[in-house]
């Protein structure tokens, strides 16, 4: 690396002071020896992984979770992938001329806004066949799209093996999140919800299906109550259901992961892990573990902070 040519011996380098090329470079070694870090740690099948990598990779795709979702007997939404214009265009007008757009995988990107460099992350969002670009446009890049559900209100739903928490998200109480909960989270009221039977037994099937111990399920809830399934994150965010309704997601995750299988239920019967107790060593851990490695640019998720406002 250029930089580092130029240091004395013993003199650190940190990732911010890499040239552009060399970070690129070093960002691609990292993310390839940490994927080949995993063959070692099996302990020839006895592993309990969440989740087991192949199975985690496979889950990402969206069309593959629509099917699954199918399968599973759970209800999705009517859905169109392509980058044909002529499938899009056709796709608005027998669906009211207005649907929703989503990505095939979590677009995000770093751009200076206000002299300060930001991460800013695209969201779902309604369009019409007014907004659509060029044909041209259009068959540079596929996209999803769905009828633009009327919603009641949303659920998340974490699973921890069998073990499933269901967090209701008034997202139509608010503007900013009416469309996209994320974007408007900290404005709307969550609270602990009951899945409907049929619901949960549709997400075991699935995930039993994918061979995920864990991940997080996103609903939409229509005025009829019908459960609408929108996605999956095998890797989803969690800790932000206990900032906002108080549920022990920490504690809970901990003691899945000692009971190291899928069969897991939680008892509240020991004295229970709060994520507000560790979660100001943590970050302050982070933040001095962050400068010592070039860090991976992933996805924006969302964050797990509470509506006071904290830190992702």
């Amino acid at each position: 690396f250029d930089t580092i040519w130029l240091r004395r011996p013993g003199e650190p380098v940190l990732p911010s002071e890499m040239h552009p090329g060399d970070r690129q470079v070093a960002q691609r070694q990292c993310a390839m020896f940490l994927e080949g870090v995993a063959p070692f740690l099996d302990r020839g099948g006895k592993t309990f992984w969440v989740n087991p990598v192949a199975s985690d990779v496979t889950a990402q795709q969206k069309a593959h979770q629509l099917r699954t979702a199918v399968r599973s007997g759970l209800t999705i939404p009517s859905t169109l992938i392509s980058n044909d214009p002529i499938e899009i265009r056709s796709f608005f007008r027998e669906h009211g001329g207005t649907v929703a757009h989503k990505m095939l995988r979590p677009a995000s990107w770093l751009a200076t806004d206000g002299g300060h460099e930001q991460v800013f992350a695209a969201y779902t969002v309604p369009a019409t066949e007014a907004d659509l670009p060029d044909d041209d446009v259009l068959r540079l890049c596929p996209g999803i799209f769905q009828p633009y559900l009327e919603k009641s209100f949303e659920v998340r739903v974490a699973c921890l093996g069998d073990f499933l928490v269901a967090l209701r998200i008034n997202s139509q109480t608010d503007e900013r999140a009416k469309t996209d909960w994320r974007a408007g989270q900290l404005h709307i009221a969550m609270e602990p919800y009951e899945l409907p039977e049929e619901v949960a037994a549709g997400c075991l099937r699935f995930l039993a299906t994918m061979d995920l111990p864990h991940a997080s399920f996103d609903f939409v809830v229509g005025s009829d109550g019908c459960h609408t399934f929108l996605e999956i994150n095998p890797q989803g965010q969690f800790l932000f259901l206990e900032t906002r309704t108080g549920l022990p997601l920490l504690d809970m995750w901990c003691e899945f992961l000692i009971a190291g299988t899928r069969r897991f239920s939680w008892r509240e019967d020991h004295e229970i892990v709060r994520f507000s107790e560790f979660e100001v060593n943590w970050k302050e851990h982070l933040r001095g573990t962050l400068k010592q490695h070039a860090r991976l640019i992933r996805p924006l998720g969302v964050p797990d902070r509470s509506a006071a406002g904290g830190g992702p």
